[in-house]
């Protein structure tokens, strides 16, 4: 009996390690996604500077604007191979562990996105620009907003706003539902 007991012990210890490691891997690429947007950021305030001081000037679009356009394709390319890195670590699933629940599947959490109106592509409902296009949804009109399902929680340890559901906190590893 104390040989099952301590086998299932070391079974959930080895459980609890892969998913200590699945959340280091996590965060990582997320910090290189957040890495990637502030390139994008960056790459496009040069874009608009220029495009501003072109019109002021009355000048044609110069070398340099299809050079920074240049980079945000490359960032772009970079930035959808981190989150599909990171999307790929999301679907892991722990040896032995009981399958995860699909996002949008019955009593799963759906994750909470908005249409692109210039190319609708589904983004992420917090996105400023669009992924796949660019498209600047805070110069675009505000819509009034649905009453949506609160999709955020916040973490009773460290404050940090986790997606409703969760059982632990992605930032210190608290529990977020009580037991």
């Amino acid at each position: 009996m104390f040989d099952k007991f301590k086998q299932g012990m070391g079974q959930a210890a080895a459980v609890a390690k892969w998913k200590a490691d699945q959340m280091v891997r996590q965060n990582k690429a997320q910090q290189e996604i957040n890495n990637a947007k502030r390139e994008i950021a960056t790459a496009r305030d040069q874009i608009a500077g220029a495009v501003l001081d072109m019109r002021q000037r009355g000048e044609q679009i110069p070398p340099e604007l299809e050079s920074a356009c240049a980079n945000i394709d490359g960032l772009m390319a970079h930035l959808a191979e981190h989150e599909a890195q990171l999307a790929a670590i999301n679907a892991e699933q722990a040896p032995g562990a009981a399958p995860a629940a699909v996002p949008g599947a019955y009593g799963a959490p759906a994750a909470a996105t908005k249409v692109c109106p210039s190319c609708h592509t589904n983004v992420p409902s917090a996105a400023m620009f669009c992924t796949t296009c660019g498209y600047n949804f805070a110069a675009a009109p505000a819509a009034p907003a649905p009453a949506a399902e609160k999709t955020t929680v916040t973490c009773p340890n460290c404050h940090f706003e986790v997606a409703a559901g969760s059982v632990f906190c992605p930032n210190c590893g608290g529990r977020v539902i009580p037991a």
